[in-house]
């Protein structure tokens, strides 16, 4: 009996019935992406690529283009002009002796270069640093009372933004020429009420030899004179520094 039940039984079959088809379907999972891939557009990362490649060459090209020095073979000689001297760029330099490939990238960055501030002075502090000018001045008051300093003093300014300030301020005298140290010296006179006098120098690094031989740093032959300024009076300064823009 039981195996006449058994035999009328419908035979199972793997297809869905009715039921299972009226009912709403789940959504199947997303396959989860390998580890390690990019899910990026391969024209994407291609741009990107480049961007990042041009960004390390502007980056390389800056300290190259300041640090490669005009060199020349033994003998050669470069074009001369009518006179028989030879040819000068704008910044004073023979045009023949400049490096051609630093150079050039140097200037088809230029712009990318001073809109990321990556044009800096890399020359300043390594390999080859050179020597910190010096501002000593000397103001003498109506009742004869002589008030003396010096800038960049580390003991004087500070916090350090402070002596970094007045360091930049007598390095932009050494570049700008007298000009600017006539307006430190009126500057200082009205400040201190009296007529001043200014010396510009610069201190120079010590020698291997010079250390060796167990010379101070701040040794009085360390520092090299380069000129002075005399503070103007009132009148004189009036008539011949003009305020762009300002009236008289």
């Amino acid at each position: 009996m039981s195996k006449k039940r058994h035999e009328n039984q419908p035979a199972r079959s793997d297809e869905p019935s009715k039921a299972e088809k009226t009912q709403p379907a789940k959504k199947r999972a997303k396959p989860k992406r390998p580890a390690g891939e990019v899910p990026w557009h391969p024209a994407v990362r291609v741009i990107l690529s480049v961007l990042v490649i041009l960004h390390v060459t502007a980056v390389f090209v800056a300290p190259w283009a300041l640090s490669t020095k005009p060199a020349l073979p033994p003998g050669f000689v470069g074009p001369l002009d009518a006179n028989g001297q030879p040819q000068m760029i704008p910044n004073n330099h023979p045009a023949w002796q400049m490096p051609v490939v630093p150079q050039t990238l140097h200037k088809a960055f230029s712009h990318y270069l001073n809109l990321a501030y990556l044009n800096h002075g890399y020359e300043f502090f390594a390999p080859d640093p050179s020597g910190t000018h010096v501002i000593d001045y000397q103001v003498t008051q109506p009742d004869g009372t002589v008030v003396e300093g010096r800038f960049p003093d580390l003991e004087q300014q500070w916090p350090r933004l402070l002596y970094h300030r007045h360091m930049m301020l007598a390095e932009q005298t050494q570049r700008m020429g007298l000009e600017s140290g006539q307006h430190y010296a009126d500057h200082l006179a009205r400040l201190h009420g009296g007529p001043c006098r200014l010396e510009l120098s610069v201190h120079l690094l010590l020698s291997p030899a010079d250390v060796l031989e167990g010379k101070e740093i701040d040794d009085p032959k360390t520092y090299q004179f380069i000129a002075s300024v005399e503070s103007q009076s009132e009148n004189q300064a009036a008539e011949t520094i003009a305020i762009p823009g300002g009236t008289q």
